[in-house]
């Protein structure tokens, strides 16, 4: 588990390295905005469109054997993207690096998966991985922007050795404890995963709180200048703090493991927007949002849990890759209502706003997780008995 975590933790970090780089060679080659905010937006357009159908390939495949295929075919990728990139072929490297996060879509959904049926300690695992799923959006494009100086065609290949890595250090010869035999099809995979109640109220909890997310992103700067009378370079420190405190999570969920999640999630969440809210300065201001950072970051590994708790055994891949799908549609959905909402309610009454809908979607959404049901319990058995 701590290999295939690791793997993952390097993949991840390297698939998001280059687009700094390639954001920056399409700014210097054309001076349409359009153009470059399109760029900017395909790095997520493949898990919102394929994650629902992609992330269940590890149920119907194997998730060992997904992972395994997945990560060298994103090798692959990077290799050739990076070659475009020496080659002076902008567009085609973007278009790699797009190709690269489609292949990469449902390495995640199948290590969650294999989490509760392979982990020693699934909790600890679960932290582990969301971290490193979460933080490779940040730490990726923070390495390829220092390393920009050097550069864009180094700073795209930088990212080659990285899933190299990542590739040698995937466990050998283990196959899944038991993919089931029977042919699973995604129209009644699907209807099988939303007719859980505990899966539904996930899903919608992960939505609101990605929302914030995408709102919070796009409203740091208008926060930072009128709010707290800032400029740009201060803006960069909060959202370089916001971004890096997700790898403090695991810590977090420890200080806050005696707690129900309802009751942490308030801590964790809505205790560091009012923070934001009130805050009289930057520098005050980074103190709740590094915890935001880290607390957002904490309830996504208990939302995973309550996935891997709640959804059928035999689609468990197939739920996490529709939540996959439903949050970072819900980020961008969020990302573009933000600039209407500030207009309407100003930048402290838009943090107060998300200040009161996440403390109802927490209170909501992180109620107890109930013990499996009987159905969950047999279907459980009639996977295992069909896995041999």
């Amino acid at each position: 588990m701590r290999r295939l975590i690791c793997s993952h933790a390097l993949a991840g970090t390297a698939v998001s390295l280059p687009w700094p780089a390639l954001l920056a060679t399409v700014w210097q080659a054309t001076d349409d905005p359009g153009l470059i905010g399109l760029a900017g937006a395909a790095r997520f357009v493949p898990c919102v469109l394929l994650s629902a159908f992609l992330g269940g390939i590890g149920d119907r495949a194997g998730r060992f054997r997904t992972v395994r295929v997945v990560t060298c075919a994103r090798l692959g990728l990077l290799v050739l993207t990076s070659g475009f990139m020496v080659a002076g072929l902008p567009w085609a490297a973007l278009a790699g690096a797009i190709l690269t996060v489609a292949a990469g879509v449902p390495a995640f959904p199948s290590l969650a998966a294999l989490v509760p049926r392979i982990a020693a300690d699934p909790d600890r695992a679960t932290n582990s991985l969301v971290t490193w799923e979460i933080s490779g959006f940040v730490v990726g494009p923070a390495l390829g922007g220092l390393l920009l100086v050097f550069g864009a065609p180094i700073a795209v290949g930088a990212c080659v050795p990285l899933m190299a890595a990542a590739v040698l250090v995937l466990p050998r010869g283990v196959d899944d404890p038991g993919p089931a035999l029977e042919r699973l099809r995604l129209a009644s995979g699907l209807r099988t995963v939303l007719a859980v109640p505990l899966v539904r109220r996930t899903i919608v909890t992960v939505m609101a709180l990605n929302a914030v997310i995408g709102m919070l992103g796009v409203a740091l700067l208008p926060i930072t200048r009128t709010h707290w009378h800032a400029g740009v370079t201060e803006f960069g420190w909060a959202t370089a703090v916001h971004g890096f405190a997700s790898l403090a999570a695991p810590v977090l969920i420890l200080v806050v493991r005696r707690l129900a999640w309802g009751m942490a999630g308030q801590l964790v969440v809505v205790i560091p927007l009012l923070g934001l809210a009130i805050a009289p300065t930057w520098t005050v201001g980074i103190i709740p949002l590094a915890l935001l950072g880290a607390g957002l970051t904490a309830v996504e590994c208990q939302t995973t849990r309550m996935l891997q708790q709640g959804a059928p055994a035999r689609y468990t891949a197939l739920a996490l890759g529709v939540a996959d799908a439903a949050l970072v549609g819900a980020a961008m959905i969020g990302a573009l209502v933000a600039p209407w909402l500030l207009r309407a309610v100003s930048p402290l009454g838009l943090l107060l706003v998300l200040t009161g809908g996440s403390a109802a979607v927490l209170f909501w959404g992180l109620r107890a997780v109930a013990p499996p049901s009987a159905n969950t319990a047999t279907e459980q058995l009639h996977y295992e008995a069909a896995a041999g």
